[in-house]
């Protein structure tokens, strides 16, 4: 049996565990800790990222969070696509309410964009940065891989998204939203999957 700080299915595996570092924290101590969920998806992973890129797909797939809000840019012909530099609002469904006035916003900078190139794997890597607290008290940042593994029988495609929390506040969200946080990012991926391998 799972524990309610674990969810797995027959595609997805999702689970709270010690806390990854990250580009912009490094390696955080407790009451760190990590929300992770992994996937593979039967899709190019340029495909994979430019969805995850772009807000305006959300409501196709993502009941997680299914909308953005993107400040606007007077330098962007793609004012509903996620780059560097942009501060973005979620409009979260952490309970799965589906309800519009149920909606929880959140706010994030996206920092990172950049290539993934390692002996076993190759692809590209999304980071968005937590902004809703101060830094003092709370922090998170979330990672998006999306790479082909190497090796084995045959090449996969992989999506793996964490976010790593860390600060005074840590242990609360753990305490209040652990299993709730790896129950939606286990959705979050198995509805980018779903979609993505309807689209291909």
């Amino acid at each position: 049996m799972a524990s309610p700080t674990q969810a797995t299915s027959n595609t997805v595996e999702a689970d709270l565990i010690l806390p990854l570092p990250t580009p912009h924290w490094g390696k955080q101590s407790r009451p760190a800790f990590t929300v992770k969920a992994t996937t593979t998806i039967a899709a190019s992973p340029d495909l994979i990222l430019s969805t995850l890129l772009d807000t305006q797909t959300w409501p196709k797939w993502n009941n997680f969070v299914p909308r953005a809000t993107l400040k606007p840019s007077p330098d962007s012909s793609l004012p509903h696509v996620l780059r560097p530099g942009i501060l973005f609002t979620e409009h979260v469904d952490m309970y799965g309410h589906g309800k519009p006035s149920g909606l929880i916003k959140m706010k994030l900078l996206m920092t990172t964009l950049d290539d993934i190139r390692m002996d076993d794997r190759s692809g590209s890597r999304a980071v968005w940065l937590g902004k809703g607290y101060p830094d003092w008290a709370l922090r998170s940042e979330r990672v998006h891989e999306v790479y082909i593994k190497k090796g084995g029988k045959q090449e996969e495609v992989v999506y793996n998204v964490y976010e790593t929390f860390s600060g005074p506040l840590a242990w609360v969200v753990r305490m209040l939203l652990g299993g709730v946080l790896v129950r939606r990012f286990a959705q979050w991926n198995a509805e980018l999957k779903a979609f993505m391998e309807r689209v291909d």
